[in-house]
């Protein structure tokens, strides 16, 4: 690197330093508002009048209901130093139901609006666009897919986002051509209709249904010996009955199919769970129905060109990182941020927000999303999520190697 490009990266750095800790206690009251107004998919009312509404307070040009999608929204501005790519911050701000925002989707964001105001303040140096998108419906909605269906990311280069990830913050930069960092994920509601009857007296004039959701736990309890090892298969029953004295005529179960190979979940494991279900209602005389219950989320495809860009940049803001183990990296959940990771060049920033591991999705990870260690954490990511939209707005030459890497890893 020449001297004056690492003078004006230190300028860059101190530039957005600056702006993101004059606004600090703003954005830590977003992320506590938010946590404090938890709200379901496609729910979410309160936070997308608050983070649309600062970033319009800011000056950024707002769209609401982008996509067809009442609770999305678009902050835009334009840079000062001509025509580029445009490059795109993701929030999200869906809770979880009974536990609030035991994922930290209050932290991302803010983390979000964070980066926001650190690339406005850099503004006058940057050619192309900057963008922050309020994506909502993480939490199984597929929030992500309507949008990209609906247009809303038509034009972006790239994106990037961020996500809590119990008290580690790695950032793998060698990752082989085939990996994938999430399951892809899809869910269907099985239903049985059978018939009631007398469950002492006529028996056997009924048709039992949840003998049928009952069988289908087993049919696949069976399958598991047979499928990829990376295959998640996981259900629950939602009706079974109302009374013991009544055969039940309706029952119903809804799973999550998940598999690190989008291939693998749609052509193997979706028909082989469909084929238990057809054995189960056969077995029992009952008539299944099959509803779609989740969206498709595909497997998070990660950008290693991006991925080092951050990685830089987290040794600049400070942003303490962690070896990455040996062997695959990313997650063991899914995300509808997959299904954008396979449409333009992506990637999900992991962070620590805790000093001890803390489990996602849990009541734990609730409480530790407005703690002080998750809050600076976050605050230090929308620095870094700046400098690297800062990177790739300013060389042409890196979103093209951004895209060729997302390309190398199977395209649009």
């Amino acid at each position: 690197m020449t001297s004056g490009n690492a003078l004006s990266k230190q300028a860059l750095s101190e530039t957005t330093a600056h702006a993101i800790e004059a606004v600090r206690s703003e954005l830590v009251e977003v992320a506590l508002d938010i946590h404090a107004h938890p709200e379901l998919n496609y729910q979410e009312e309160h936070a997308v009048r608050l983070l649309s509404g600062t970033l319009e307070k800011h000056g950024f040009q707002v769209e609401r209901g982008v996509g067809g999608v009442e609770t999305a929204f678009t902050a835009t501005l334009p840079g000062g130093a001509g025509d580029g790519p445009t490059v795109a911050v993701l929030a999200e701000y869906d809770a979880l139901p009974d536990i609030g925002h035991g994922c930290g989707h209050n932290l991302i964001a803010m983390a979000a609006i964070g980066a926001g105001l650190g690339l406005k303040a850099n503004l006058d140096k940057l050619p192309g666009k900057v963008m922050v998108i309020g994506t909502p419906a993480e939490e199984g909605g597929g929030g992500k897919i309507r949008m990209l269906d609906g247009g809303v990311f038509q034009g972006v280069d790239a994106v990037l986002s961020s996500h809590p990830s119990s008290n580690r913050t790695v950032i793998p930069t060698e990752i082989p051509m085939d990996e994938s960092w999430s399951l892809a994920m899809v869910g269907f509601r099985y239903i049985f209709h059978g018939k009631a009857a007398h469950a002492a007296a006529m028996p056997h004039e009924g048709i039992n249904a949840l003998n049928g959701v009952i069988h289908l736990f087993s049919g696949i309890d069976s399958l598991r010996q047979h499928l990829r090892e990376d295959t998640r298969i996981h259900g629950v029953i939602t009706d079974g009955g109302r009374a013991p004295n009544v055969v039940p005529e309706y029952a119903a179960a809804n799973f999550m199919l998940r598999c690190r190979d989008r291939d693998y979940l749609s052509d193997v494991i979706v028909g082989r769970v469909l084929k238990a279900a057809e054995g189960a209602a056969a077995m029992t005389g009952c008539r299944l129905e099959v509803e779609e219950y989740y969206p498709f989320y595909e497997n998070v495809r990660p950008n290693s060109v991006i991925a080092g860009l951050l990685l830089n940049n987290a040794e600049v803001t400070g942003l303490p990182l962690n070896e990455p183990f040996p062997g695959r990296q990313g997650s063991a959940a899914s995300t509808d941020f997959g299904n954008v990771s396979q449409a333009l060049p992506s990637y999900e920033l992991r962070y620590a927000v805790s000093e001890q591991p803390v489990a996602s999705h849990s009541r734990e990870m609730t409480e530790t999303a407005v703690s002080d260690y998750a809050i600076n954490a976050a605050i230090n990511v929308a620095k870094t999520m700046t400098l690297t939209a800062c990177d790739l707005l300013l060389d042409p030459g890196l979103i093209s190697s951004a895209q060729a890497d997302f390309e190398k890893r199977g395209g649009a």
